[in-house]
């Protein structure tokens, strides 16, 4: 899958940044370099986080990992404090390549899938950097690393907080917008409030044509989330997930699935985020068709 998100990402690119197959083949399996400093280019800018989030994976876990673009993408997860109207101060965390803001090139955010994490961008990430895409791997308000306070992570929050990000660490500029599964409804979402901050599309197996579920009554929301956050059904889900589940669906790609349900408000968000309802965006699919748009 995060190959075919980087396929649809050189479709959605500008003209002045297509890259070849040659390219792209070239970019077979680069390492994250160090990050540029400072990340400026001309009046263009990227904010610089101060701190690593709160909440970081403990020792022990990350020693029983075994793949290194994991590890490799830990070492790079930054922290920033968003103040979110209404919603209160929240920690964005993310992944940035350490490409420079370019004028005329729109960064490149790229949103994961219910109940996960930026590291599910862990291969993908590293190919961005290597062909000089900036592009950054965000966590989803009320999951992945970020600390939320125990605050609101509904749909409008998880808006807010896309919206702040842009503000604060993109200097308001446009961005190319690739979001998978449920990533992709929050895409959806976003860009139909704030069309202004959307430069092009990406919806990778998405989201967004089949609206949420119903909310369910508390006591079966928590403990559905506990089962969630158990390694049986992360296995099963790995199972359905891969398409070469021999090589990829492997108990280290189970404990990357786990790694951020230890953090402290995981299950209390992830608990109000089934109370929601989730996303309903069918029909608001076609206010993309002004920007560039690509449905894998």
């Amino acid at each position: 899958r995060y190959m075919r998100s980087l396929a649809a990402l050189m479709l959605c690119l500008p003209a002045g940044n297509a890259v070849s197959s040659t390219a792209l083949r070239a970019a077979a399996r680069p390492a994250l370099v160090p990050s540029a400093s400072p990340r400026v280019s001309g009046a263009m800018t990227a904010a610089t986080a101060t701190a690593r989030p709160k909440f970081m994976p403990s020792p022990q876990a990350v020693a029983e990992l075994t793949e290194s673009a994991t590890k490799d993408m830990l070492d790079r997860v930054e922290a920033m404090p968003l103040d979110l109207p209404s919603y209160g101060v929240v920690e964005a965390s993310f992944v940035r390549t350490g490409v420079a803001p370019s004028e005329g090139t729109p960064p490149v955010v790229l949103l994961h899938g219910f109940d996960s994490s930026c590291l599910e961008f862990r291969r993908t990430l590293p190919k961005l950097e290597a062909l000089g895409v900036e592009a950054y791997a965000l966590d989803l308000l009320g999951w992945g690393f970020g600390d939320t306070g125990g605050g609101d992570v509904s749909v409008e929050a998880k808006r807010a907080a896309l919206l702040e990000f842009r503000r604060q660490v993109l200097g308001d500029r446009q961005m190319t917008l690739l979001g998978v599964s449920l990533g992709a409804a929050v895409v959806i979402d976003f860009n139909a409030v704030h069309s202004d901050a959307v430069a092009s599309a990406i919806l990778v197996d998405p989201q967004g044509f089949i609206d949420g579920a119903p909310p369910v009554p508390e006591p079966f929301a928590r403990g559905g989330i506990r089962v969630l956050g158990s390694w049986p059904l992360r296995s099963l889900a790995n199972q359905l997930a891969y398409a070469d589940t021999d090589a990829f669906a492997t108990d280290d790609a189970i404990r990357v699935g786990l790694l951020h349900c230890a953090r402290p408000s995981w299950e209390d968000d992830s608990v109000s985020w089934l109370l929601g309802g989730g996303y309903s965006v069918s029909s608001l699919v076609p206010r993309l068709a002004p920007q560039p748009t690509a449905i894998l």
